[in-house]
């Protein structure tokens, strides 16, 4: 993982894209550890909107870096490496209180296909900012900048609970091709409208597959085994499956912020 950030924090001292207040570890890699398929997912906080140049520098390095598994077929040759997700906010976006609030730039391995044909990332209002940073401020590694407490105030639980329904349209809308992705989504989103913290995928799947009937805790309890690298990421001939219970927990979700 170091090796993955190294190059990150380099090119943040040396290109200082968007005048930098700081750039920060979050997720699995400082919360529950990082499993298999894990983003390594890195927040960069600015005091302005990143340039053309500047978002094109940051892209340019990340394509070089970053990779996934799953892209054996259409990139093999990044395919052995981890992924990596940078996300870039300009402070005063976060501090407005504007909701959706504004993400600035993204990488993600997800958008591989749209950057190499030429698609910069660009400014977009995205409700998850507000999960993301909720994530962030309660566990983070500082790599440059003060602690990220200084600059970003803490997330209320009614923001977070609208924010978590604001994304649920999205997330039913991709299940095919995403079944685990989907399903672990939704098990984080019912149990941090439940207590109002934010768990690890696996921790989530934990507490919720024991409230579920015998066929769809196995599936769920499938999508855990997977993300954790226990047993072969396959769904072919599931999507019917998975929809439904995808379905179920997002009624659940729902029925918590009702």
């Amino acid at each position: 993982m170091e090796t993955l950030i190294a190059p990150v924090l380099e090119h943040v001292r040396r290109e200082d894209p968007g005048g930098v207040l700081g750039l920060y570890l979050y997720g699995s890699a400082v919360a529950s550890g990082l499993q298999p398929d894990s983003d390594v997912d890195l927040m960069l906080i600015t005091r302005r909107s990143l340039t053309t140049d500047e978002r094109s520098g940051l892209v340019t390095m990340l394509l070089d870096l970053s990779g996934w598994r799953g892209h054996t077929e259409r990139f093999p040759d990044v395919a052995h490496r981890r992924p990596l997700e940078l996300t870039s906010l300009v402070v005063s976006d976060v501090q407005s209180g504007q909701e959706p609030p504004r993400r600035d730039f993204q990488y993600g391995e997800w958008l591989r296909d749209e950057i190499v044909a030429g698609r910069l990332p660009q400014p977009e209002d995205d409700p998850d900012v507000v999960t993301l940073v909720a994530m962030a401020r309660d566990a983070h590694r500082v790599l440059a900048g003060p602690d990220l407490r200084d600059l970003l105030g803490p997330v209320s639980r009614g923001r977070l609970q609208r924010a978590i329904l604001a994304v649920i349209p999205d997330v039913l809308a991709e299940i095919e091709g995403d079944e685990r992705n989907t399903l672990l989504a939704l098990a984080r989103s019912l149990v941090t409208l439940q207590t109002g913290t934010i768990v690890a995928k696996h921790e989530a799947v934990d507490l919720v597959a024991p409230t579920l009937g015998a066929e769809d805790r196995e599936l769920l309890q499938r999508a855990r085994a997977g993300y954790v690298g226990e047993t072969p990421d396959v769904w072919t001939d599931e999507v019917d499956r998975v929809t439904r219970l995808a379905h179920t927990l997002a009624e659940r979700v729902a029925a918590c912020a009702s």
